[in-house]
């Protein structure tokens, strides 16, 4: 089975999103904020999520971020889909993707999609055009 973790301190975002990745036949865990996250992963292994699903930032002491560059310190190799809070204003899609181009970020989904229900992930080629299905993006990155 396929192993996905939210990291949301949102729980209607994050409701919506398991909902999403459950269709698709994802086993989900959750953790609310960085800092559980990040536990959740050391605690299964690096191996065990096949996608990490957060938000950027979270009103804890450890952002989305911060968990990711401590992720990808470790090891982690998943892939990973950021969920994005006023990425949908003008001129945010480039910004964001030139400031979490370089972090390991493969998708950026901006909250708004998230709410409607009609998801758009954003790959982080500048130019990239959003893809509506997760399962396009399963079989590029041959997630298990």
């Amino acid at each position: 089975m396929k192993q996905l973790l939210i990291v949301d301190d949102n729980d209607k975002y994050a409701r919506i999103l398991d909902e999403y990745y459950a269709k698709l036949g994802y086993s989900i865990d959750r953790a609310v904020d960085g800092a559980s996250g990040y536990q959740a992963v050391k605690d299964k292994g690096l191996e065990y999520y096949h996608v990490i699903v957060t938000d950027i930032t979270m009103e804890t002491q450890m952002a989305g971020i911060t968990m990711l560059k401590k992720l990808y310190k470790d090891g982690y190799r998943g892939t990973v889909v950021v969920a994005s809070t006023g990425f949908d204003v003008p001129l945010a899609k480039p910004l964001t993707r030139m400031f979490f181009g370089g972090m390991g970020i493969d998708y950026l989904v901006p909250k708004t999609t998230v709410i409607s229900g009609d998801l758009e992930f954003y790959p982080m080629a500048f130019f990239g055009k959003p893809i509506t299905d997760f399962r396009e993006i399963e079989t590029t990155h041959k997630i298990a």
